[in-house]
């Protein structure tokens, strides 16, 4: 992901994407079966390229399709074989938090885990 100062993302609606922000951060509590979290991990992704684009209203619909996906909203009764996000969606939701949550924030010590703020 590009510097968030760089990003057509920062001219985003701050309401969308404090909603964004608070979804994402739900996601690693969630509890879901094994094969149903790739629905997930794309709405994720879809999330992730309409902020790296700019294109707001593709942010908007990633992130109600998400909120479609939740299984707080749909009230499931859950099973004993549901299980968390897999990891590389753990570490993708968390990253994606402190892009979204940080603005002017610089993201490009992400990728090899530094962090370039004194």
């Amino acid at each position: 992901m590009q510097s968030r100062a760089d990003s057509p993302g920062t001219d985003m609606d701050a309401a969308l994407l404090a909603r964004a922000v608070e979804l994402l951060d739900d996601v690693p509590a969630w509890r879901l079966p094994p094969a149903a979290w790739s629905r997930p991990a794309a709405a994720v992704e879809a999330l992730a390229a309409a902020y790296d684009a700019g294109d707001g209203g593709a942010l908007e619909a990633a992130v109600a399709r998400l909120e479609v996906l939740s299984p707080n909203r749909v009230g499931r009764i859950t099973d004993p074989a549901d299980v968390p996000p897999p990891e590389p969606l753990r570490e993708r939701v968390t990253a994606l938090v402190h892009i979204l949550d940080e603005p002017g924030g610089d993201t490009a010590g992400e990728a090899d885990g530094q962090d370039d703020r004194r």
